[in-house]
Formats: C-alpha cells, structure tokens, sequence
C-alpha cells in the first residue's frame, strides 16, 4: 500500500502533461482503496495475483491479455520485478518505460536505473523524467470519500476543540506475502509516548488505529497505558476501512506510527507524520517532504542502522533503540507548528 501512495506523484505527473490521455492503473486488491477516488485515474484493472506473496501464472496471463484489450500506447512499470515487466511486453504494448534494478528491466524499451539510494517517490518519477515529462511535487495522492468523511465525523466531534487529537498507529510490517514485525516500536513504547503527551496536554485526545489482525498490538499498547491516558483513547483497531482512516487521520493535528502504508496515507491526507524508523531506510521510505519527519535509531537519523535489502531486516532490533524522547520531541514540536 505504501508502495502505492508513493508511485501516484508518476500518475499526477502524467495527467498533467497529457490532460487528454487516459491512465488505467494495475493494482492489486489489498491495495486498491488507496487509489479510489484518485482523480488522476480513469480505470483500476485488477492485479490481485500479480505481485509477491500471491503470485498466479495464471493472473499474470489474464493481467496482460487485459492490457492487450486495452490497446494501451505506453506502460509505466513502477516495479522492480521481471514478472511485472514482462506483461507489458506480452500484451504488445509499444513503448515500456520501467525500472530496471539487477538487469531485471530486459523487457522495457526505456530502462530506468534503480540503484541510486533515493527516495522511492523520486524513483518513480525517474520514469517520467526519462521520456521529458515535467515531474508534480513528490508528496501522495489520497482523496477521502464523502461517505468516508462523514463516518469519521463521528469520532472527531470532540467537546474541547482546542485540544490536539493524535492518531496513533503502532503495527505495520504486514503485507500479502511479508511479515515484518521488525518495523514495529515496542508497544510499551508507544504507550508511554501517549502517557507523557496526555500528562502535557490535558485534553488530548488520542486514537489508536490499525487494521484486521492487529487487534492484539492496540490491546498491547492500552494495557501498557496509564488509566488516565486510557480513558482519553479511541480504539479503533480494525473498525474502519482504508478511506475512513485517511478521514479520520485528516482531522488530527499530528499522527505517528511506524515505516508503513498508514504513515504514507497520513502524508497524502497532509497530516504531519512522525514515523519511528528501525531496521528500513528512511531516507527511501520516509515521509514526504514537507509532511513530517522519520526518527531513526541514530541520533541524527541518518540510517546508520538500515538495511540495504529488506530481507537483510530478519531479526533486527535497531528500532528498539529509537527513545520515547526523540519520538515525543518530534511529535510536540508538531503539534507546536498545528497551534
């Protein structure tokens, strides 16, 4: 989903170079609510059993056998692997600009490097920049439904509107086909950050989020907590969708989680962000500019500590050194700029 949110700046890039063209985008379904909506898009085609973890030979050939019926005169492949690549090719489409890391890019006719350690936001707009097209700033594209706005009305109506409302979210790591808890703060952690920002700010309100499956990450964290800081929280662990959580984190003065798809739609959504970085690079993963700021397990967050390949991550513990007061820092010096 992450990945996603930082490839729609390509999709905004090329809406407005050419207005008149129509930009299909293949995604698969654990990721599609991210780009609903998206008024850079005419049409999401169906990936599911394209990408890793829920790898099809089979969907791979219907994906291409739609391209092929779509007629398309150019494809973006925002993605490094040889697989993905190849549909474009197997559905004849003319001209393939794409990502070529580790000679995996055989099957585009424009390869675009991927070995620049760079923001991945900037390395999709590599694409464009390759055939001339004037790139949009490199911030996500996210855009609430009205039914999503009002669902999270709701739980943003608060008594105290002066009161800072902070969006928590202490899992991620979890995609179709990776687990990575590596990427996850301690929960103790986490409830120790809302303890002291509830003891500052006597009407905070806070809201714990997450999805399907982390319901026993937000217990963590709750059990960890003060009574006080308690009693001031909203769990809402697995009970909104996608659109409802971008809402309802729109409407929040500062959000902070870890290196996750979340944190991306906060960005999109231009809430500032805190995101406590471990074993993976922030300078690659991190927020967009502008849109808040990563903290890392060394002091200047420099991503001493990060790992050139996620596998590599496996049994890190380098965001167990990440302290509550570097993280609490960054969040009130947030919520200080939202006054």
């Amino acid at each position: 989903m992450g990945d996603v949110l930082m490839a729609t700046p390509l999709a905004a890039s090329l809406a407005a170079a050419w207005p008149a063209a129509a930009i299909d985008w293949a995604v698969d379904r654990h990721s599609r609510p991210v780009l609903e909506g998206n008024p850079h898009i005419a049409e999401l085609v169906d990936a599911t059993g394209c990408v890793r973890g829920s790898l099809s030979p089979l969907s791979l050939a219907r994906l291409a056998v739609r391209a092929r019926r779509g007629a398309y005169d150019v494809a973006f492949v925002p993605d490094r692997s040889p697989l993905m690549a190849a549909v474009p090719l197997a559905a004849g489409v003319p001209v393939r600009i794409g990502l070529d890391s580790g000679g995996r890019g055989r099957s585009h006719t424009v390869r675009v490097p991927a070995s620049e350690r760079k923001h991945e936001t900037e390395l999709y707009l590599d694409l464009a920049r390759a055939v001339g097209i004037p790139t949009a700033v490199p911030v996500p594209v996210f855009a609430p439904s009205p039914l999503d706005r009002e669902a999270a009305a709701a739980y943003l109506a608060v008594e105290a509107e002066s009161a800072p409302l902070v969006a928590v979210h202490p899992a991620g790591g979890e995609n179709p086909g990776m687990r990575m808890t590596e990427k996850r703060w301690p929960a103790g952690l986490f409830a120790a950050l809302i303890d002291r920002l509830a003891g500052e700010h006597g009407g905070a309100r806070f809201f714990l989020l997450g999805g399907p499956g982390d319901e026993d990450t937000s217990r963590a964290v709750l059990a960890a907590m003060t009574l006080a800081a308690r009693d001031r929280t909203v769990d809402l662990t697995g009970a909104l969708s996608i659109g409802e959580v971008g809402a309802l984190v729109d409407g929040c003065d500062v959000y902070v989680g870890n290196d996750s798809g979340a944190a991306h739609l906060a960005a999109a959504v231009g809430t500032p962000v805190v995101v406590v970085f471990g074993p993976t690079d922030p300078l690659r993963y991190g927020p967009a500019p502008g849109r808040g700021v990563a903290v890392g397990p060394s002091a200047g967050d420099r991503s001493d500590a990060a790992v050139s390949q996620l596998r590599d991550a496996r049994g890190s513990r380098a965001i167990e050194a990440v302290s509550v007061d570097r993280v609490w820092e960054a969040v009130s010096g947030a919520l200080s700029g939202s006054d």
